[in-house]
């Protein structure tokens, strides 16, 4: 069923390569089985229906078919093939690639293009030259940085899994041991990232990565600082930074000042996390979470996990002392401390952690997470002009593919008049113009077949 004339998933998906006409008219033979028993109005049929028959087949996934419903045809970034939308961080949205010449699959960075002032470029230029002066396996490796015309974009290790807090979202509080192994491998790379003078001021639950061996990787490092570079902070503008559920009280009144302890401070909320489900200080705007974090003390543990080990309530309170001072002093003690939970964890343990990552509940980005997502107006959408059948609302996400660049137009108002064809005057694209003749012809053989037998 060879096209003349094609919906905008079409057009965008031949001109991204992302399809071929084979595998379009595929979909299509195969929607024409539901008209025919009545499961499915012609009149029902548009580019939604379409992508999820090619989603259905495998030709697509559901990010790159929200992209094509809009018109988007790039799905390059220097020497890579972009693959899916895989998460949003604090410096920019991450994607998964694909390394043209390699074949390596890796995590892709990109700093959002409403984001490309100086100050955020420089931040991101700091992450690149953080990241790589490390080498740790509990830490995400940093494998390759680019700029592709104003894109700024770093390349990393692709982590397989879950993050920790789309685990306890969907599997629920982890066990004891379960959350002191996830935790001490986070204080394991913490550790080694302190002894060279970098401080992380991001650490949570959606930064600490699990894979399927149960192996935690921490990564995010968008937000760190080196130490050295406090000074020079400390005389420019109070910008708060961090997660205001895992923030430390000093990171608040100073944020100038950046400070080890803080990350031990935040380790501590991600291991209460880890335990009861929840964060130290539910519910309230952000003020409240961050005047709570100052002046009040959270709930015990034991309150929503009455069989936790007071020993384990115990180090969780003095990983999250208000006064530094009085805190944890070091990552690495922080992991000796954990050591009673993580010495007796065995095999089941590391496998029942590893198979909670591999089912993480959250399938995709897109679906998982559209908090991370603004809607924009329609005329800032790339697109150009769409055809007459087509009546959805729904908005691009925001940020993704603009990251990638400006994508080809790939309609356009037309120049002069031209004539106009039947399926345009019946107010159909020409795929349901076909498919409509298709469906009066077998309902005329039916008839036929039913006078004559």
């Amino acid at each position: 069923m060879a096209h003349a004339h094609h919906s905008i998933l079409e057009e965008a998906g031949l001109a991204s390569g992302l399809l071929t006409q084979e595998q379009i008219d595929r979909a299509w033979h195969a929607m024409v089985d539901p008209l025919r028993s009545g499961i499915r109005s012609l009149n029902n049929l548009s580019d939604d229906v379409l992508s999820e028959q090619l989603i259905k087949l495998g030709y697509l996934n559901p990010w790159q078919a929200e992209q094509l419903r809009h018109g988007r045809t790039k799905f390059t970034l220097g020497p890579y093939r972009i693959l899916d939308a895989i998460g949003h961080g604090g410096m920019g949205y991450v994607f998964k690639g694909e390394h043209f010449l390699l074949g390596r699959i890796e995590a892709i960075k990109v700093l959002p293009k409403t984001q490309m002032d100086p100050r955020s470029i420089e931040a991101f230029r700091r992450e690149i030259r953080a990241q790589a002066q490390l080498d740790h396996p509990n830490l995400v490796r940093l494998s390759f940085a680019d700029k592709e015309g104003e894109t700024y974009f770093l390349v990393t290790e692709f982590v397989p899994g879950s993050d920790l807090r789309r685990l306890v979202r969907h599997h629920g509080p982890l066990t004891e041991r379960q959350a002191a192994l996830v935790v001490s491998q986070g204080a394991e790379a913490l550790a080694y990232a302190h002894e060279r003078g970098l401080v992380h001021r991001d650490v949570k639950p959606g930064n600490l990565l699990v894979t399927p061996e149960g192996l935690t990787k921490l990564t995010d490092l968008g937000l760190a600082s080196f130490s050295s570079d406090a000074p020079a902070a400390a005389g420019g503008p109070r910008h708060i930074v961090g997660t205001p559920d895992f923030i430390a009280p000093e990171a608040i009144t100073n944020p100038g000042e950046v400070r080890r302890s803080c990350d031990i401070y935040s380790l501590g909320c991600t291991l209460y996390y880890a335990v009861t489900g929840k964060v130290p200080y539910p519910g309230g705007a952000t003020r409240d979470k961050l005047r709570r974090h100052l002046e009040e003390a959270p709930l015990t543990p034991t309150r929503f996990t009455p069989q936790l080990d007071q020993a384990l309530a115990e180090l969780i309170a003095q990983m999250m002392h208000k006064r530094p001072e009085e805190r944890i002093g070091s990552a690495a003690e922080v992991v000796e401390r954990l050591r009673p939970w993580t010495a007796t964890a065995d095999e089941n343990t590391w496998r029942q952690i590893g198979q909670y990552a591999a089912d993480p509940g959250e399938k995709s980005f897109i679906a998982g997470n559209l908090a991370d997502t603004v809607t924009v107006d329609p005329g800032d959408i790339d697109t150009g002009e769409q055809t007459p059948t087509r009546t959805s609302t729904a908005m691009p996400l925001a940020g993704l593919p603009m990251t990638l660049g400006d994508s080809a137009l790939i309609f356009s108002k037309s120049a002069g008049p031209a004539a106009v064809k039947p399926w345009e005057w019946a107010g159909v694209s020409f795929g349901l113009f076909m498919l409509l003749g298709m469906a009066m012809i077998v309902a005329i053989a039916a008839a036929a077949l039913a006078i004559f037998s």
